[in-house]
Formats: C-alpha cells, sequence, structure tokens
C-alpha cells in the first residue's frame, strides 16, 4: 500500500478472497474430465469442448447477475448462492450420461456459480486496496490461476483411483463448505474503515486516495463512469478486442491442455506415463498462470499500462512458437515450456482487465463494468476451443492452432500499443 498500512480486516479480506478464488479456479480444469468422459461414452473432443463454451459463456453471465445483485443485496448473499448452484451443479455432473446433462449441470450451473464468485469477491476485496489495485488484483487473480494446480492433481487422482463421478461429487461438497464460509466472512468496508467515504456496500461514493498511476492520462470524470458512459467510449471497445484476443488464445489450449500435453508424450515415446505428465503440465499452466497475474499487476503499478499491455501477447507468441516446437520435434520439455509461457500471458491478461476496469472506468460502478469486460470470456470460449477442438479432429494434431493463436497474439500487440485511456 502507498501512504497507509494495510490493516487487519483488509489482510482479513485480501486472504478469504485468494482463497476462495483458489477454489473458483478449479472450472478451468475441466480438461482433466475430457479423456475419462471421451473414453466412457465415445464423445469426440468437439463435443466435449462444447461444455467448457458453455460454462465459460454462463460465468460471464454470472459475472453479469452478480454485478446487478451486489448493489441491491449483499456479498453474503451473493456467495451464498454461489455455494448453491455449484454444490447442485457437481452433484448433478456426477449423476450424467449425456453430453446434454452435462452442459446445463458443468455448464451453465457451475459456470454462473463461478462468475457469480469471483466477480463478488474482486469487487468486493478490491475497495480495501485503493493505492494498489493493479497488484491487489494480480495476487487475487493469482488464486484463480493456481486453482487447477491445487485441486486440478488431486481430482486427477481421485478420477484415477475411484472414476469421475465420485470426483464431481469431492467437488460439490468442497465448493459448498468453503463459499458457505467465505460468505460468512467476505464484507465490502465500511465508511469508519477509512477506505470509503459513503454508505450502503456498494453504493454512491467517493474513493480516498490519489487516482493510480496507471491511469494517468484518463480524466477525472472517468473516476465513476456508469456501464453505459464506459460502454461510449473507445478505451473500452480497443481494449475488450484485445482483451478478446489475448483470452482465446489462452482458452484455446486451457481446455484441451491435457490431451495436448499427452499427444506430444506418447509420439515421444512416453505413452505409459502420459496422462501423468499431462495433468502436472496442466498444473504448470495454473502456476505460470498465478505467476502472471502477480507480474501484470505489479508491471501495472510500476510501469503503466501500455507495458502490461504489450508484455502479455509476446509471451503468448513465445508460447505458441514453442508449442510448434513441441508438435514437429515430439518434445515434452517444449510443451511445458510452451504451457507455462502459455499460463503467464493469459494471467496477465486477465490481471489487467481487472485493472483497467478500475483504473479506466472507476471503482463506483465497478461490479457491473468488470462483468461487461468479463463478457470476453463469452466470444473467447467460442472460438478458442472451437480452433484447438477443429485441428485435433481433422489433422490429429494441435499444430494448425498454434499457428492460428500466434497470429492472435500478434494482433493483440498491435491493439494494446494503440489503446488510449479515455479522456473529457
Amino acid at each position: 500500500m502507498k501512504g497507509r498500512s494495510l490493516s487487519s480486516r483488509s489482510l482479513v479480506a485480501g486472504a478469504t478472497g485468494f482463497v476462495l478464488n483458489l477454489l473458483l479456479g478449479v472450472v478451468y480444469a475441466w480438461s482433466v474430465f475430457v479423456e475419462p468422459l471421451e473414453a466412457q461414452f465415445g464423445w469426440v473432443r468437439t463435443e466435449t469442448s462444447l461444455v467448457f463454451t458453455v460454462s465459460m459463456g454462463c460465468l460471464c453471465a454470472g459475472h453479469l447477475a452478480s454485478g446487478v445483485l451486489l448493489p441491491r443485496t449483499s456479498p453474503r448473499c451473493v456467495l451464498f448462492l454461489a455455494a448453491v448452484l455449484s454444490c447442485t451443479g457437481f452433484l448433478a455432473s456426477a449423476a450424467g450420461n449425456s453430453l446434454g446433462w452435462f452442459a446445463v449441470s458443468y455448464g451453465i450451473c457451475c459456470g454462473l456459480a463461478v462468475g457469480l464468485g469471483a466477480n463478488c469477491v474482486l469487487s468486493t476485496v478490491l475497495l480495501w486496496f485503493p493505492d494498489c489495485r493493479g497488484l491487489a488484483s494480480g495476487v487475487l487473480l493469482a488464486g484463480v490461476g493456481l486453482g487447477s494446480l491445487a485441486f486440478g492433481v488431486p481430482v486427477a487422482a481421485v478420477i484415477e483411483a475411484l472414476g469421475w463421478r465420485e470426483a464431481f461429487v469431492c467437488l460439490g461438497i468442497a465448493f459448498a463448505l468453503a463459499l458457505g464460509a467465505g460468505a460468512l466472512l467476505l464484507k465490502a468496508p465500511s465508511a469508519r474503515s477509512g477506505r470509503l467515504r459513503g454508505t450502503g456496500a456498494f453504493g454512491s461514493r467517493e474513493i480516498e486516495g490519489p487516482i493510480p498511476e496507471s491511469a494517468a492520462g484518463a480524466s477525472a470524470s472517468c473516476w465513476g463512469m456508469t456501464t453505459a458512459q464506459m460502454l461510449r467510449t473507445g478505451s473500452f471497445w480497443g481494449f475488450f478486442c484485445w482483451i478478446v484476443l489475448m483470452g482465446t488464445g489462452g482458452l484455446a489450449l486451457i481446455s484441451n491442455a491435457v490431451p495436448a500435453a499427452a499427444a506430444v508424450v506418447q509420439r515421444s515415446g512416453g505413452g505409459a506415463g502420459a496422462l501423468a505428465f499431462a495433468t502436472a503440465a496442466m498444473g504448470l499452466i495454473g502456476v505460470a498462470n498465478s505467476a502472471g497475474r502477480l507480474a501484470s499487476g505489479w508491471i501495472w503499478d510500476r510501469f503503466g499500462f501500455r507495458v502490461a499491455l504489450a508484455a502479455a501477447p509476446m509471451e503468448l507468441m513465445a508460447a505458441m512458437a514453442l508449442c510448434i516446437a513441441a508438435d514437429e520435434l515430439a518434445s515434452p520439455a517444449s510443451i511445458i515450456g510452451g504451457f507455462m509461457l502459455l499460463g503467464a500471458s493469459y494471467g496477465g491478461s486477465v490481471s489487467a482487465g481487472s485493472a483497467l476496469t478500475g483504473s479506466f472506468f472507476g471503482m463506483e460502478h465497478y461490479p457491473m463494468n468488470y462483468a461487461v469486460v468479463s463478457l470476453n470470456i463469452l466470444v473467447a470460449s467460442l472460438v478458442g476451443p472451437a480452433v484447438t477442438a477443429t485441428s485435433w479432429d481433422l489433422s490429429g494434431s494441435y499444430l494448425a492452432a498454434y499457428v492460428v493463436l500466434a497470429l492472435l497474439a500478434l494482433a493483440a500487440l498491435v491493439v494494446g500499443l494503440l489503446l488510449r485511456p479515455p479522456r473529457d
């Protein structure tokens, strides 16, 4: 924090938000379930990718619902709703026998729950850290990135030992308990905390402290833009284009991480340990994802938005170069390097989305503004997984997908360099 020490309540809010995001990040570990479900039901990759696409679309809807509910209710209410939906979704998935069933149970119920919870956590906890919003966003969102590592490997172990149905049951219980406990602990700062002036959990208020350096160039009137005002700025649409391009690259491989890594290992002659290696590789994406979110937040606060928006696509281009090398040379080491750079790149773009929303458009209407920015996931989850799944189904390789994603990263770099903050 700049100019003030962290209070114990700030630390509690930050720690609670981090742990909750750690659990919510499990939604990105869908690829752990892909091969067991395909083996049992005979589905192809384009079909299982649809479930992930539905979950990402409903995650966006959950963000929007959270943006509507938070000003009218409380973080506690929103998190309790997320707990009920997630528990219902995972337990229902354990009984699934059709693609449509999984689209509803995992895709709709769990996707909505994660969107509700993630927006609530960010919108609430960031109010405690007005002077270092970039770094705070990075720390909070690092939890989401680590979720696939912290829970993905144990979930894979449960699948291996007991089966995928039992793994869904364990996730349902874990989400119910963790989100229920978080609902009791997490709350917005009050006027007496010294963080805010005004009344209400998310009502009209002024944010104390200076406008962050990362928003330098934005006018003072931008510090509390409504969603309608934000949508009328070229800055929003430029950034939305940037984050769609970045999200497409990230979700394209995250949704197929385990089978993509397993394919490389099998071609290199290590077929017996392919699943274990691929699951570990997916976990490394989570580690790098978290590191990327932290690094992007620090870069944002230290060097400004332009450097942060350039770093992420450059990492994605380097990641695709390593993935192409892995495919051509059947090199497990190259696929690991590519996955780690991919995770860092995608994590950096997510952290930038949170930081830019607050820095460019203000915190007064942050829940709904961030929900609208998060709609990029809907577009990215439609295009990204389709690119990788189609590449695999047509050629038995992800090479064509890697080339397409590298070109999208180049386009994102150009858009990021041209982006300007909003002005009067």
